[in-house]
């Protein structure tokens, strides 16, 4: 008969057995090419959508494509990654920081997927396209089924010197909520704020003008995600910042995730 170790981890499905905690842990990516949006928007509204314990630092979306190749956690394999974040501060009985609370991620691979989940990041899945480049200019689309629903632009990119790339070195703090809903009625099993950091390390960087264009779905081309989409696309371009690309490393630092309180 199966029994849990106490002195262990274990990820669904647990039966098969689960692996000593290594407090050293760390997923290293060793080729990532980042597109990183940013654009104001209405403060008000984007607090519809940030829980109570946050608050809202400053009223921004980031949006953040990420090519990532070389990812050693997943044996050198790879995939893509657009996640939409926002400033604010954490304010709880212990802990008091600052970061970009997740509001979404989309991948197109399940092994991240499932992982990222269980820790209490909120990825779900899309088609996401690798980066077409055609004449300076870099594109790529995200869809579901068939249906695309955001579309992201970058032109006129201009390289920054080794100084500049060096200050974009930085540690960060993504912040999520670990929310189990329950079996056969309303509320949660589980529901915890969650820090996971992460570490960038660009070798080169660009900065240039973008673009971003959402398409609303309807309920049957996009079921179990067609309103966070809508209410993403609702939230108003007030202003725009110039596009960040850089091209190096990222580490996620799994040691010094925690649950905040």
């Amino acid at each position: 008969m199966f029994k849990i170790e106490k002195d262990k981890t274990y990820r669904m499905p647990a039966h098969f057995g689960g692996y000593v905690f290594d407090p050293a842990a760390r997923a290293d990516y060793n080729d990532v090419v980042s597109l990183i949006y940013r654009y104001t928007t209405d403060g008000e509204r984007l607090a519809d959508y940030i829980p109570e314990g946050f608050e809202v630092t400053t009223p921004e979306l980031v949006v953040q494509y990420q090519q990532c190749r070389e990812v050693e956690w997943m044996a050198g394999s790879y995939y893509n990654l657009v996640s939409v974040t926002a400033p604010v501060r954490f304010q709880g009985r212990r802990d008091r920081l600052e970061g970009g609370y997740a509001l979404v991620l989309w991948e197109n691979k399940a092994t991240p997927i499932q992982t990222g989940n269980m820790m209490g990041v909120p990825k779900i899945y899309a088609d996401i396209e690798d980066l077409h480049i055609v004449a300076g200019t870099y594109r790529t689309r995200l869809s579901f089924e068939g249906s695309t629903f955001l579309e992201l632009e970058t032109t006129d990119l201009k390289p920054l010197g080794e100084e500049e790339v060096r200050g974009l070195a930085t540690d960060i703090n993504s912040l999520g909520w670990r929310y189990i809903p329950k079996v056969g009625g309303p509320g949660a099993d589980l529901s915890q704020f969650v820090l996971f950091p992460m570490r960038s390390e660009p070798e080169r960087a660009w900065t240039g003008k973008g673009t971003i264009r959402w398409t609303k779905l309807t309920w049957d081309q996009n079921p179990m995600q067609w309103h966070i989409i809508a209410a993403l696309a609702d939230l108003p371009v007030i202003e725009t910042a110039p596009v960040v690309m850089t091209k190096g490393r990222m580490t996620l630092m799994e040691n010094r995730g925690r649950v905040l309180e």
